[in-house]
């Protein structure tokens, strides 16, 4: 008798109701799902995911992503199919218009306005009618970005889109310690460091697990998180458990420390990694000016804000600055502005003149999550920066694009 035709009765009804029960499960799981995910479709509800890990620069936005609604006909948030945000871009300005490149973290990527309230389409539109010719600003921005992440940018993307000027956003409250592993105490992004004053890139990070790990689920998962809400939310409450247990939910009220940004920067330095993270900083601000005028293009630079600065509060403002024991706000922004006199880099600093702005017509430039005062600009803040920042380059590089022709410009 063949042995395949040989069965055992007790086994194939002890197995049958726990098959059974295993599909009833799965089939009512694969339900819930199902109705947990048209449900969150119907209300709206979903956490896209923007970014994921790239081999030089660390992180980069995923090409094509967009977010779940629109503002006034446009998607509030897409990443374009270079991935950076905005609309397609081709390679060459068209003829006549002068292209800025402008670089920066969070604040110029701007997610929480329309893209067309971003201080980059405000420079857009500011400067034209001021300069008597089109402007294009492209959006290099990526949240988290240092310096140094911003140099790799200028020379492994920015160059292909033929830029007139490249411009350089410095949130101050935390890029100089972005800069420098040992204050950022992050393994899965470069560094730059320097080797007998030569500056080198350092690449270990892709050997370190934390770089590795993210690689690997980012793009394994990111076709199931693009396309599921369910999926969304989940990676959503992982990464605010992930956030919280590192202290970074709240602010801590007695000494004024903003999440993301440090108070140290505030001060000279006084401790040897302040005095490497500022000397690094200062390195590869000189790698850029050195790359813009190897490809003959105008390099400048603005300080951006933070809270504190533009209060309109003065008595708040008081009483930060006596905790923190300094007469003013400004180290950061005179400590670059006389860096960029002596190495010949224009610098525009936008705290002193937005905080007196602030006062007169109080106002609140910065909100996030519908707190005043804090994060990020809110679109007033991005309007008014555009604005001054506009002024400023209509004024202080206007005879340089005045010569120009549509090829980049000669810097001096």
């Amino acid at each position: 008798m063949d042995n395949r035709e040989t069965k055992n009765p007790r086994r194939q009804r002890r197995l049958s109701p726990l098959v059974g029960n295993l599909l009833l499960a799965g089939a009512a799981l694969l339900g819930s799902l199902l109705i947990c995910e048209l449900v969150l479709r119907v209300m709206f509800i979903g956490f896209p995911v923007y970014v994921w890990t790239h081999p030089v620069r660390g992180v980069e936005h995923i090409p094509g992503m967009r977010s779940l609604h629109k503002y006034e006909g446009h998607w509030w948030i897409e990443i374009n199919s270079d991935g950076w945000r905005g609309p397609e871009t081709s390679l060459q300005p068209a003829p006549g218009t002068l292209r800025i490149a402008l670089l920066g973290d969070s604040f110029i990527e701007a997610f929480e306005v329309p893209f067309e309230q971003t201080v980059g389409e405000v420079i857009e539109r500011q400067l034209s009618p001021l300069l008597k010719r089109p402007v294009e600003v492209l959006n290099f921005g990526i949240g988290g970005y240092g310096t140094s992440q911003e140099l790799l940018t200028l020379q492994h993307d920015v160059w292909k889109y033929s830029p007139h000027l490249v411009l350089l956003a410095i949130t101050t409250g935390n890029d100089i310690s972005d800069n420098y592993r040992p204050l950022k105490r992050n393994n899965y992004v470069p560094y730059h460091l320097l080797h007998d004053s030569v500056l080198v890139v350092d690449t270990s990070f892709l050997q370190a697990r934390g770089y590795r790990s993210r690689a690997f689920w980012s793009h394994a998962l990111q076709p199931l998180i693009e396309h599921s809400r369910v999926a969304q939310v989940i990676n959503r409450v992982r990464h605010l458990k992930r956030k919280e247990a590192r202290g970074e939910e709240h602010a801590e009220e007695t000494t004024m420390e903003e999440p993301g940004l440090s108070n140290d920067v505030q001060l000279p330095p006084s401790t040897p990694q302040w005095r490497e993270a500022w000397r690094v900083t200062e390195a590869v601000l000189r790698a850029m000016r050195d790359e813009c005028r190897r490809k003959n293009t105008p390099f400048a630079m603005v300080t951006l804000t933070r809270g504190i600065q533009v209060w309109p509060s003065p008595e708040k403002k008081e009483r930060f600055l006596r905790q923190l024991g300094v007469k003013d706000f400004y180290y950061p922004e005179r400590r670059l502005e006389a860096f960029g006199n002596r190495e010949g880099i224009p610098v525009l600093t936008l705290a002193p003149r937005m905080a007196e702005m602030a006062v007169e017509r109080h106002v609140y430039y910065h909100a996030e999550h519908g707190v005043l005062g804090i994060g990020h600009w809110a679109k007033q803040g991005h309007q008014t920066a555009g604005e001054l920042i506009s002024s400023w380059l209509a004024g202080e590089l206007a005879n340089k694009w005045r010569e120009a022709s549509p090829s980049p410009v000669t810097a001096r």
